[in-house]
C-alpha cells in the first residue's frame, strides 16, 4: 500500500520527503515492501488471535510513531502520520461508489 517515502540520516539537515537525487534502487524498494508487506499480515494475524484489532492498531502506531520520533524527529514523524491517514482517505474515497 503506497510508496517508499526516503527519509534523511539521522542527525542530517535535509527534509523528511523524498528528494530526486535520492532515489532508492528496485532492490530496495523490493525489500522495504517486503519488510512493510510482512509486518502487515503480522499485525493482521495478532488482530485475529487476540480478536482486538483496535489494540493491535494503537501498539503497532504508538511503537512507530515513537521509534519515527527517535530516528527523525517531530516534524518527520508527523509528517509521516499525515501522509499515512491522507492516504487511507484517499482509498476509503475510491471504494465508494
Amino acid at each position: 500500500m503506497g510508496e517508499v517515502i526516503n527519509f534523511p540520516a539521522p542527525g542530517s539537515t535535509g527534509t523528511a520527503l523524498p528528494l530526486a537525487d535520492e532515489k532508492l534502487s528496485r532492490d530496495d524498494v523490493a525489500r522495504l515492501e517486503a519488510i512493510r508487506d510482512n509486518v502487515e499480515a503480522l499485525l493482521d494475524m495478532v488482530a485475529g488471535i487476540r480478536r482486538d484489532p483496535e489494540a493491535v492498531a494503537y501498539a503497532a502506531a504508538r511503537f512507530g510513531m515513537m521509534r519515527m520520533f527517535h530516528l527523525h524527529g517531530r516534524a518527520a514523524a508527523m509528517g509521516f502520520a499525515d501522509r499515512c491517514i491522507e492516504t487511507a482517505e484517499i482509498a476509503t474515497d475510491l471504494s465508494q461508489p
